[in-house]
């Protein structure tokens, strides 16, 4: 409505009451009445007057009718605005209530753990990559292999691949149109990949003491040191999963839920875990992160992060792992497990600090394979850390430490061993740091040498039976492979994954044959030559090779995979050239073996990708066989 009062003598302007719907009189016009009958506020009860010329009494008072118009008008602006909003909550609460069906996760009561802090209203949306998605399982080979000695997309050292392949076979090749070939492959013969959709669970209190109990009784915190048990039963004790959220730290829940997650994982043919789903309660301890990482970090915060990374990282897309461990980095510098005691404390020798180190050593150990394996500066600097191994490390090693046999808590381990872990730091730090690229060549070749001999030390430290060369060949008994745990094999493909970084940096990512490496041309015998034995010793140990523990050695694998093709193209003519090449064909046999799809059509897409990659490069070498041949 629109309110305008004036006089002719005074020649006044407008006044408004609704500045939306306003209009001015014009100046030295007639006084007079605009009024808006549809204006709900104003009422002819409250104001009698209302569309009349008002008099001089009335326009007297005119402030304090404009003051009471104001005033009305807010009050009902104000009550619509509250009819709206609880209009809108209504529904919003009717949509969660919809969507908490769907979801199907359980709300606090005795049946379920009250450790979700709020109700979740969204769709199931899985966090974790499934590379049982075949374009998942193809984004996580095409990372994979650009750092494996391909390069990355736009990189000289893809380029120059490329090139080489051209040149000595006279066939083109590009990873983008293998991809896209092998989709339509794929395709084709109606293969179906499955991902998996995975809801958000939270597991029972009494699940976790089960893996607790599992955990300590046999021995796991040997190679697994992520909880202190002490501490994770008195969170149980406490019935952390069965208090309301607000009453517990967000940490606690997400360590003893993420932990339940790791155990029921690993160990997921155990009876007792059968109906356990692991992937849900990662999930669920995914959403307490933000929470997690807003409160004042302590050891729950650490074990919590560090389960996550070591859960996430193995599943085929570790760049979620490499943030993971960014976190558990500044968490190791903020509690001080960097340093085995600080300036201004006595050496800390108690079951605490003991476990703060091994947490430590668990993100040293994939920080520096993230280094070596990128070539990119780790997150972890060793001039700030102590790098004294455990007290309790066993570094006399005997045959038991690459069996599967009994362990205990006393006695730390490791999925490998971290004397690797200190070695791939300085293999990084002297051979392919930008620091190290500026080096004299004398003074890289003296760092090649020193570091070959600090590598070969370490193996002649295992017995003999245990070491790499006695497993990758072809003649090696059978019954050396029998009861060998996940450990040794981890140990053996370390080594020669070791030799061939250290020997392989002289070729400086552009190598147009074996010879230019001089001055040292045994360095590119001994590169190749690694390569050859990771893919004998792969083959060799092929029970390990399954859907679960594929992502765990694809690296090595695929590393091994290019190095040897490079060496095929490059000396076609060389006197193993055929034994090279049977080599590859075993390693392709074998993933077309793994790679046979179920009765229903299903198959494990990595397998897939990673045995046509081979066969192509397997083709390709031919071509440059063949081209030597004609000539």
């Amino acid at each position: 409505m629109l309110l305008a009062h004036g006089a002719e003598r005074v020649g006044a302007l407008a006044i408004y009451a609704d500045t939306e719907r306003s209009a001015v009189t014009e100046n030295n016009q007639p006084a007079r009445i605009v009024i808006l009958q549809d204006y709900h506020v104003l009422s002819r009860n409250l104001y009698p007057n209302i569309g009349k010329v008002p008099d001089s009494k009335t326009l007297y008072h005119w402030p304090l009718f404009i003051k009471r118009l104001r005033v009305h008008r807010e009050l009902a602006d104000t009550k619509a605005r509250v009819r709206e909003l609880e209009t809108t909550l209504l529904g919003l609460k009717e949509s969660t209530k919809q969507s908490h069906k769907r979801l199907a996760i359980p709300s606090p009561s005795r049946g379920s753990s009250p450790a979700s802090p709020r109700p979740i209203s969204q769709a199931p949306l899985s966090y974790l990559p499934d590379t049982r998605d075949f374009d998942t399982a193809l984004a996580a080979f095409q990372w994979h292999i650009s750092y494996c000695g391909l390069g990355s997309a736009l990189s000289t050292q893809r380029a120059a691949f490329y090139s080489l392949i051209e040149e000595q076979t006279g066939c083109s090749f590009n990873v983008d149109d293998f991809a896209h070939e092998v989709t339509q492959s794929f395709n084709s013969q109606q293969l179906k990949s499955t991902k998996k959709v995975i809801g958000i669970k939270w597991p029972e209190s009494a699940l976790v003491q089960q893996c607790l109990d599992y955990f300590d009784k046999n021995g796991l915190y040997s190679i697994f040191p992520i909880v202190d048990v002490e501490a994770v039963q008195i969170l149980l004790n406490a019935n952390v999963l069965d208090r309301p959220p607000n009453m517990t730290r967000a940490a606690n829940r997400a360590c003893l839920v993420a932990f339940a997650a790791m155990i029921t994982h690993i160990h997921r043919y155990e009876r007792a875990f059968a109906g356990a789903d692991p992937d849900a309660y990662l999930q669920a301890a995914l959403t307490l992160l933000p929470e997690m990482l807003l409160e004042p970090p302590d050891l729950r915060t650490l074990e919590a992060v560090t389960i996550l990374m070591l859960y996430i990282t193995p599943l085929g897309r570790p760049q979620a792992g490499e943030l993971l461990l960014g976190i558990a980095v500044q968490l190791i510098y903020t509690l001080g497990a960097n340093r085995i005691q600080t300036s201004n404390e006595i050496h800390r020798t108690d079951q605490r600090s003991q476990h703060l180190r091994a947490l430590f050593w668990h993100c040293y150990a994939i920080d520096k394979e993230f280094s070596i394996r990128k070539s990119q500066p780790p997150l972890i600097n060793d001039a700030d850390c102590d790098l004294d191994l455990p007290t309790t490390y066993a570094q006399e090693t005997s045959t038991r430490h690459f069996y599967m046999k009994p362990l205990s808590s006393k006695e730390l381990l490791f999925p490998s061993d971290l004397r690797f872990s200190v070695l791939k730091s300085k293999i990084f730090r002297l051979l392919y740091s930008v620091q190290s690229q500026t080096l004299p060549e004398a003074r890289r070749l003296q760092h090649i040498r020193e570091l070959d001999q600090e590598l070969s030390d370490l193996r002649l430290g295992y017995p003999i039976d245990c070491r790499p060369e006695a497993f990758a060949t072809e003649s090696a008994p059978d019954y050396l492979f029998h009861d060998l745990s996940i450990r040794g094999v981890n140990i053996h493909l370390e080594y020669y994954y070791c030799l061939g970084k250290i020997h392989g940096a002289s070729s400086s990512c552009r190598i147009p044959s074996p010879q230019s490496w001089s001055p040292l041309p045994s360095s590119a015998e001994l590169c190749f030559e690694a390569a050859r034995s990771s893919l004998i010793y792969i083959w060799r140990v092929r029970q390990f090779v399954n859907d679960h523990t594929f992502w765990l050695h694809a690296q090595f694998l695929l590393t091994a995979v290019l190095s040897v093709f490079w060496y095929l193209i490059t000396v076609p003519t060389s006197s193993t050239f055929i034994r090279d090449l049977k080599t590859l064909e075993d390693v392709a046999g074998l993933l077309a073996q793994l790679n046979k799809p179920t009765d229903d059509g299903q198959t494990f897409p990595p397998f897939y990708c990673t045995h046509a990659f081979i066969e192509k490069l397997i083709s390709l070498a031919q071509h440059s066989r063949s081209r030597v041949a004609d000539t």
